[in-house]
């Protein structure tokens, strides 16, 4: 693990004073000019990973100070990089472009420069994971964003199309209630449904059946045979992971006859499309989508060595699992290969869409359009898994199937994996982050504006202060703007 430099502490004090002078030259953080009205906060942010904090970073910039930033875990921990990231690098190339907000110095590559040296950086091709959450909870800090920590949301809930949102939390004092204008749910890849785990795995006992995003005890692991489901880049990870910490043998069991050589996601990391995606139509997005999901792509290059280099380690392709049955010592898991005996089984399986799974949005689910609402049947047997997933508007808003209460619903954005099909990488992947922070931050900027415009008139309409000018000759030591 890479080391930081002696002098880093008075190296990260040098770039917090650069980006004090950044931000004054970059004329952001106007005035506050909206703020909480009859109990009622503009935005709420569910989540403090690299989403939430970006986007909190950008409503503050644009003036929009009153903000709440909340997260289950604590404030210290939040995002999925001490807990079921186990990759040591992040999947993203390190010079992918960030939303610095005129503040290039808070970027990544500056903090990394001033706590690894700008030597370890030309020697990277890919961030360091625990690096990254260093930055990530030293970004929060610098750029002054408070989080509640600890704090679960348990119901969103519209009180009318116009009024407030009901924001129901449980936290370590117990449960309370905030009222917001617009929610904003930045919770990553499980923030429209949840973990799959397919259900040839649910007659084993409980405690042999683990999901890749599950917090596992590896060290339990220690000597036993394990199965790993699936062979995405989470899978290589979880096998080494079970390897390092002493299991006996790990099998990664592939569907595909072979691993894909091809990765969509490198494609797509260019302006055009991260700008424009949402120009699509919805034919076009939904023929995006599916070929994606058909061709996938490639676990990473250092996770599939990380794996293979322990003599425990086998990858199966051709190997989908027809049954996986519990015979009192062992789960016995049947392939068009033969039977293979594991102690464990880990499902790297991903996760589906389903918004009646997230208890924050269980109440407003059964009006909420989904994919499938908008395509013709045969398009929906494509891929019905993504047809579950939520239909966005162009605000990264719920739509309302009824159209009743559909203000309300569109008041809460789905800054999420929900929006992989409406608007595309620009949610809680970082190299989306640049546009999808951006367009998210103009919008709720522009909507609040609509919602405030007439005390904003009427504020302009009587503003009356004098700025100070003096009919006759300048006096030799007054002195003049303008």
């Amino acid at each position: 693990m890479r080391q930081p430099l002696p002098d880093a502490a008075a190296r990260l004090a040098v770039l917090e004073r650069d980006a004090a002078r950044q931000e004054a030259l970059s004329a952001g953080d106007g005035r506050a000019w909206v703020g909480e009205r009859d109990g009622e906060h503009p935005v709420v942010i569910v989540g403090a990973g690299q989403a939430g904090l970006v986007l909190a970073r950008g409503l503050r910039r644009r003036g929009i100070d009153d903000l709440v930033v909340l997260d289950t875990a604590p404030a210290d921990a939040t995002g999925p990089w001490s807990t079921y990231a186990r990759m040591h690098t992040l999947r993203t190339p390190k010079d992918i472009a960030w939303p610095t907000w005129g503040v290039p110095a808070v970027s990544p590559r500056a903090w990394f420069e001033a706590v690894y040296g700008e030597t370890a950086w030309q020697e990277i091709a890919f961030f360091p994971t625990v690096a990254w959450q260093g930055f990530l909870q030293w970004y929060r800090a610098v750029c002054g964003i408070e989080v509640i920590g600890s704090t679960a949301v348990t119901a969103i809930t519209p009180t009318d199309a116009e009024g407030p949102l009901r924001v129901d939390l449980d936290g370590p004092d117990g449960s309370w209630t905030l009222l917001a204008r617009h929610v904003v749910l930045a919770t990553g890849i499980e923030g429209a449904g949840g973990r799959h785990v397919p259900a040839l795995l649910s007659e084993l006992p409980r405690d042999r059946v683990h999901h890749t995003h599950d917090a596992i005890d590896f060290a339990a692991l220690a000597g036993k045979r394990i199965g790993v489901l699936g062979a995405g880049t989470g899978a290589f990870d979880n096998a080494a992971t079970a390897l390092e910490n002493g299991a006996l043998s790990v099998d990664v069991h592939m569907r595909r006859p072979a691993m894909p050589q091809v990765s969509p996601y490198r494609w797509m990391e260019f302006a055009g499309l991260i700008e424009n995606y949402g120009s699509f139509t919805d034919a076009q997005k939904w023929a995006f989508n599916v070929h994606l999901s058909a061709v996938d792509q490639p676990a990473t290059q250092n996770a599939i060595w990380r794996a293979h280099a322990f003599d425990g380690f086998r990858f199966l392709t051709s190997s989908p699992w027809h049954r996986a049955e519990w015979d009192e010592r062992e789960i016995v898991v049947t392939t068009p290969h033969g039977i293979h005996r594991y102690d464990v089984v880990i499902a790297a399986t991903g996760i589906v869409a389903d918004l009646s799974r997230r208890p924050e949005l269980a109440t407003v689910a059964p009006d909420a359009m989904v994919w499938s609402d908008v395509l013709t049947p045969a398009q929906v047997s494509e891929n019905p898994g993504l047809a579950r997933f939520p239909y966005l508007d162009d605000d990264f808003g719920l739509v309302s199937r009824g159209g009743s209460g559909g203000s309300a619903l569109s008041r809460i954005h789905l800054f999420n994996h929900g929006a992989r099909i409406s608007q595309g990488m620009l949610s809680h992947q970082i190299p989306g982050l640049v546009g999808g922070a951006t367009k998210l931050a103009a919008a709720l900027s522009r909507r609040l504006f609509a919602r405030d415009a007439e005390d904003l008139l009427a504020e302009y309409l009587a503003y009356d202060v004098p700025v100070g000018v003096h009919i006759g000759r300048r006096p030799e030591s007054a002195v003049v703007a303008g």
